[in-house]
């Protein structure tokens, strides 16, 4: 009977720095892709932009289109209920997000909590 070990036989024939690289990647790309969020987690996010927006806060907004998973870190100046969207100010660029895009929040400070 044939064993294979997998990818285990190539780790000898690669540079550490190499190894290293690729887990960082696999790591990277195996970030979970959220499936729904429940209600609760829905009230939460609601909740945790709306304080960004009340105080000023940085917040860093998970967004998910088409499989692409993108982090944006800023202020949130403008809040639209209405148009669903938000606009969040970064460095120098003002983005407009649109809220059913974005499945997680996290507020950038150590207090807020």
């Amino acid at each position: 009977m044939i064993r294979d070990r997998g990818s285990i036989k190539w780790v000898s024939m690669m540079l550490p720095e190499h190894v290293q690289q690729i887990r960082a990647w696999k790591h990277e790309t195996e970030e979970e892709l959220p499936n729904g969020l429940s209600e609760w987690e829905l009230e939460e996010l609601q909740q945790t932009i709306q304080f960004a927006y009340d105080q000023k806060l940085i917040v860093t907004l998970k967004t998910l289109v088409e499989h692409n998973l993108s982090h944006y870190t800023g202020i949130i100046t403008d809040l639209k209920a209405s148009a669903r969207e938000l606009s969040l100010e970064t460095d120098t660029v003002i983005r407009r997000i649109p809220l059913d895009t974005i499945y997680r929040a996290q507020l950038e400070c150590n207090y807020c909590d």
